[in-house]
């Protein structure tokens, strides 16, 4: 990968002039402001560019989102450009790394641009030097090859790009807490030069190894079945129709996107988390596995008695839930969900964030 030095712009000082005090100074301070200090003004900094029209204004929201929690909490910043007939991808990436001045906006100079051209059915992801221990090739391949490329080839390009910025974000939080990056990533990495564009694989023929595992079955208890859960993911078993899965997950998985890359950090993400005791319904047909009100990257788990036995209900959590810039869950403002039971001894604020009261 070809890397890209950043050099920040020093910001005007307006203290390192020696004015005269009272109405001196402040006739000084009016003409610096209305002549000289108004040609300073920065233009906003373009953290998403979309030529080739691929993203909604919506989704645009989500990654300046990110970008946001990025540069606030890791000092990290990060720019997103869909090009169009950009030619040489590796030159035209390396052109608007400096013409955004991605890492101007960071502290340490940390800056970190991901370029895809549908056009080319290519991607790039160009990291600052400042980077290179955080984000090294072996990470930046499994990005490209193992969260991206599985969204490309069923066409969901935009899908695919929040997707990775949501594996950035991951990479980032573990890094700040020293966490180990995953040596099986670096394994699945393919062993390709650094310096070249990764195919995207849009509407490629897919790669479905990773969703013809071996039958995972639901436990006897709920937390049971999490765990025979987690150990799927772990071994990035992405079959739709595990036994461990209620009936309408199934179905829900048959249409998702499920990419090693999600399904490695799942299992990282969740080994840093205790579960407390399942919390079961009056009726026995419902349970909850869930964690710390502050262990908001882990989510509950949500789990229905089907066929003598506790299945996962995945569908029932993509209603109740919904994840923030940092990953973070919290629940769906004004949905109703059968699993409210399991939290009534934790406090919500409007936006559906728990607390203890």
């Amino acid at each position: 990968m070809l890397r890209i030095r950043t050099r920040g712009r020093g910001a005007l000082r307006i203290g390192r002039w020696r004015v005269a005090r009272g109405a001196r100074a402040a006739s000084w301070l009016l003409a610096c402001v209305a002549l000289a200090c108004g040609t300073q003004v920065a233009r906003p900094p373009v953290v998403v560019s979309d030529a080739a029209g691929l993203l909604s204004s919506e989704q645009r929201t989500t990654l300046a989102e990110k970008h946001e929690l990025l540069l606030r909490d890791h000092d990290v910043d990060y720019r997103v450009d869909v090009a169009t007939g950009a030619g040489d991808l590796v030159a035209y990436g390396v052109r608007r790394f400096r013409e955004l001045d991605v890492g101007s906006r960071s502290e340490s100079h940390r800056g970190l641009l991901l370029v895809l051209d549908p056009d080319q059915d290519r991607v790039r992801v160009e990291v600052g030097q400042n980077l290179e221990e955080v984000f090294p090739d072996a990470f930046v391949t499994y990005l490209e090859t193992r969260q991206m490329a599985p969204f490309f080839n069923v066409g969901r390009l935009a899908d695919g790009v929040l997707a990775a910025t949501d594996l950035v974000v991951t990479r980032a939080r573990n890094t700040e807490k020293n966490a180990a990056f995953e040596a099986s990533a670096q394994t699945d990495a393919a062993d390709r030069g650094a310096a070249a564009p990764a195919p995207a694989g849009i509407e490629a023929d897919r790669n479905e190894d990773f969703r013809a595992g071996t039958e995972v079955f639901a436990g006897a208890t709920p937390r049971e079945t999490v765990h025979n859960y987690l150990s799927a993911m772990a071994t990035r078993n992405g079959r739709p129709d595990l036994g461990l899965y209620s009936r309408e997950t199934r179905q829900l998985l048959a249409r998702r996107v499920m990419t090693p890359a999600q399904m490695n950090a799942v299992s990282s993400t969740y080994r840093a988390c205790r579960a407390g005791a399942a919390r079961v319904d009056a009726a026995g047909t419902r349970a909850v596995v869930r964690y710390g009100v502050h262990a908001r990257q882990c989510a509950p788990w949500f789990l229905v008695h089907e066929e003598g036995a506790w299945r996962l209900d995945l569908a029932g959590a993509q209603q109740a839930l919904r994840f923030g810039a940092d990953n973070a869950w919290h629940f769906a403002p004004d949905v109703d969900h059968a699993y409210t039971f399991a939290f009534q001894d934790w406090g919500l604020d409007p936006n559906g964030y728990p607390h203890v009261p």
